[in-house]
């Protein structure tokens, strides 16, 4: 009966990226923990682009300014501790299986 929890998927890689401009994390590092690490967690073969695997992936503009907004958020859960923070990181483009979405 609770209310759906708090939206990440929304602020993940443009809050992960402060991780790599403050060098705490290089991108590729920043990736393997967002997509490698999790498809090997779950056994699956995606995460990395490699032969035979899907091709999903995104292009970013890593330096794309925007500022966290719950009312334009996707998730239902419309609510985040990040509201109104301005942040940089944004995806331009999404291909799941190599098609573009």
């Amino acid at each position: 009966e609770s209310a759906p929890g708090m939206a990440g998927a929304e602020t993940l890689l443009a809050l992960s990226f402060t991780l790599v401009r403050d060098d705490i994390v290089s991108i590729g590092r920043l990736f393997e923990l967002l997509s490698a690490n999790p498809a090997k967690i779950l056994g699956v073969e995606a995460g990395l682009l490699r032969p035979g695997y899907e091709a999903d992936f995104i292009l970013i503009d890593e330096d794309s300014p925007w500022q966290v907004d719950t009312r334009k958020m996707a998730a239902a859960a419309g609510n985040t501790p990040f509201d109104r923070l301005p942040v940089q990181g944004r995806v331009t483009a999404m291909y799941k299986g190599g098609r573009a979405y």
